[in-house]
């Protein structure tokens, strides 16, 4: 098991995007009952980075983008140990972790 994420920030016309996944879970499709997870490689395949680096640049990027998709039991308590994020937004899809932060 990888110790390490892939992370991508997107700009398209005047928003941007960052989606950060760990690296295992590239290229996987989670479902359970009518809801599915797809952790496609378009979306979320960027730059393979540590936990440490993905937390930093979360960190120093997450109000600025209008945006944030993170998906993976590492990236996530990673993220909350280092008071990145708050778990409370954080939902399941077969057991799956996954954040999404919309700025308005």
């Amino acid at each position: 098991m990888k110790n390490t994420v892939h992370l991508k920030i997107h700009e398209m016309q005047d928003k941007q995007f960052l989606s950060c996944c760990d690296s295992d879970l590239l290229g996987k499709t989670f479902t359970e009952g009518k809801t599915c997870l797809r952790v496609t490689e378009s979306f979320y395949k960027g730059t393979e980075i540590t936990l440490e680096e993905a937390s930093i640049i979360i960190r120093d990027n997450i109000k600025a983008m209008d945006s944030v998709h993170i998906i993976g039991e590492r990236i996530i308590d990673y993220l909350h140990e280092k008071d990145v994020i708050c778990k409370d937004g954080v939902r399941r899809v077969n057991k799956i972790p996954h954040l999404i932060i919309i700025h308005m």
